[in-house]
């Protein structure tokens, strides 16, 4: 679903943001107002207090002041729409919703008057190689671990675990297979994929495996057992994998979604700039500027 009134830039929020959202206006307005209209349709104070409590704000009043200015834009999108007879279909976004009628009149009306200039692939590019931290893959690791689990929380069984972990690492260290011991001696189902923990990032493992494991070279097995909530660990670091750039193919079309975003937010904000100027708005000073 594109472009409804409720869409926001995140990274970068503009002065039209739509109905409901958008930074705590400096404007206050008291709940004996005068009344509101828009090109003669008026704005009801109820109507104002229900769309208030969408808007985060320091006081009431600021919170009415942004609840009046947001159903005045949607009133002006509305009228604009009703002028030019559209009768868009309601559509359906990724998690089901679907649009209400003056939501897709709204959406609309935008697509058909507020024009975007598309990013060029200079644009794109440009994005790319001045902010290259961005778009890097993560370090990755891959990891072994045979877990020796005791039978309880606590008890002897934890020592005895421990020696076992300890005869492990001694075989290994004699040439055992790592891959059949997992297999033969681990509590955990990774035994089933020899012990494999598979491709990971730092933080996916509890902070006391990741620290044996960081200390080790690849293919190295660590020379003590690690302990867990869940028993004792013979850890091997398979592989590390070191940060690298993502390649401009793979996210340019992220960042024309976000070019495209941005434009969109700054061509509706100059567009219901302009439907404000031309109407006839009584009761209310819109505070509109900033787009850009």
């Amino acid at each position: 679903m594109k472009h409804t009134l409720i869409s926001t830039v995140k990274e970068e929020p503009q002065a039209f943001s739509g109905c409901s959202h958008g930074p705590a206006p400096a404007l206050k307005r008291a709940p004996n107002a005068p009344p509101i209209f828009v090109n003669g349709v008026e704005i009801a104070e109820s109507d104002i207090a229900r769309e208030a409590q969408n808007h985060s704000a320091g006081s009431g009043a600021e919170a009415r002041a942004a609840a009046a200015q947001a159903l005045v834009i949607r009133e002006l999108l509305l009228q604009r729409g009703r002028a030019l007879g559209l009768a868009p279909h309601q559509e359906t976004d990724a998690a089901g919703r679907q649009e209400t009628g003056e939501e897709a009149l709204i959406r609309g009306v935008l697509e058909a008057e507020a024009h975007i200039q598309e990013p060029t692939d200079a644009e794109c590019r440009r994005i790319y190689e001045n902010a290259p931290a961005r778009f890097m893959s993560p370090a990755l690791y891959e990891a072994s671990h045979i877990l020796f689990a005791p039978g309880s929380d606590e008890g002897p069984e934890w020592p005895a675990a421990r020696g076992h972990a300890q005869d492990a690492i001694a075989a290994l260290a004699a040439g055992a297979d790592f891959a059949s011991l997992a297999r033969t001696h681990s509590s955990c189902p990774t035994a089933g994929q020899a012990g494999s923990l598979g491709q990971l990032q730092q933080g996916d493992l509890a902070s006391e495996i990741e620290t044996a494991l960081f200390g080790l070279d690849a293919g190295q097995v660590g020379d003590a057992p690690v302990r867990t909530r869940h028993g004792w660990h013979v850890v091997r670091l398979d592989r590390s994998i070191a940060p690298s750039r993502i390649a401009f193919e793979a996210v340019a079309p992220v960042i024309v979604a976000r070019l495209r975003e941005r434009a969109w937010a700054a061509s509706a904000a100059r567009y219901v700039e302009a439907l404000a100027s031309a109407a006839s708005i009584d009761g209310i000073a819109l505070k509109l500027g900033g787009a850009g």
